[in-house]
């Protein structure tokens, strides 16, 4: 159960999933637990061929995967996305994960408006549009969990990523919120925002002495001396989203390695 209390089973059997952002990192991760914990899964990705990659991984591990593809940093796009992932689930979305995001490093001083308009469109408004057409559907059912997966640099903030900090921090707030105005219909409302993790695009730095060092700089500054893996990530995901956590929203969880403690 999502909205009410807990009293059946706590996994996720044959509940509707759509996970976006599910083509590789945190998100993939995401997608392969849930489907592993039961849940029917739409994995929604930018690209066509890293969707269908997730999704076949999860049939051959016994769960039902579909795959869906599209921008969901446009209104238009994350309106196809959501449509064609409703499609898939017949229109019952019981869980719904939004860990599409991202941002390059680079200093405020040094960026304009575009740049900050991409930043905002994928890690803000993407959030905003694809959490309200879910919303509206688990509220006329009076049943539901939201996750979205953020950061814990919109806690804290983080060095030459102000405006990804900002929209996490919006994000967080959004969380809040929103977990507040739909408490009684039923719905809960969290957030997961991971630390340090190992990622496709953090391996992808280690090529270089440059990047293993800033790397190596990271797990000394996390308590636990290392990077989480994107399934320890997803195991919280799994949680928040599960009748495991049915008296809990409006929460942001730190995954963090004890690098965040608020």
């Amino acid at each position: 159960m999502s909205g009410t209390a807990w009293s059946g089973s706590a996994s996720l059997a044959g509940r509707g999933a759509i996970v976006l952002g599910a083509g590789s990192g945190i998100g993939r991760a995401v997608a392969l637990a849930l489907a592993a914990d039961g849940a029917r899964v739409v994995a929604c990705a930018l690209h066509a061929d890293r969707a269908e990659e997730t999704a076949a991984h999860a049939r051959a591990q016994g769960g039902q995967a579909y795959a869906v593809a599209g921008d969901v940093s446009a209104r238009d796009g994350a309106e196809a996305v959501m449509d064609a992932a409703a499609a898939h689930l017949g229109d019952r979305i019981d869980v719904f994960v939004h860990s599409a995001g991202g941002s390059a490093s680079s200093p405020f001083l040094q960026e304009d408006e575009a740049y900050w308009r991409g930043i905002l469109d994928l890690n803000l408004w993407s959030v905003l549009w694809t959490a309200q057409r879910v919303a509206r559907q688990m509220v006329a059912r009076r049943d539901g969990a939201i996750v979205f997966v953020t950061s814990d640099a919109g806690k804290v903030g983080q060095k030459n990523q102000a405006v990804y900090a900002a929209a996490k921090g919006a994000v967080h707030a959004f969380t809040r919120s929103l977990a507040r105005e739909l408490v009684g219909d039923g719905v809960r409302v969290n957030a997961v925002a991971p630390g340090p993790t190992r990622t496709r695009l953090l391996e992808a730095n280690m090529d270089t002495a440059a990047g293993r060092d800033l790397v190596a700089r990271i797990e000394r500054q996390v308590p636990m001396r290392r990077l989480a893996q994107p399934e320890e990530i997803a195991q919280a995901v799994l949680f928040l989203a599960s009748p495991r956590a049915s008296f809990i929203t409006g929460q942001i969880l730190s995954a963090s390695g004890g690098l965040t403690m608020v």
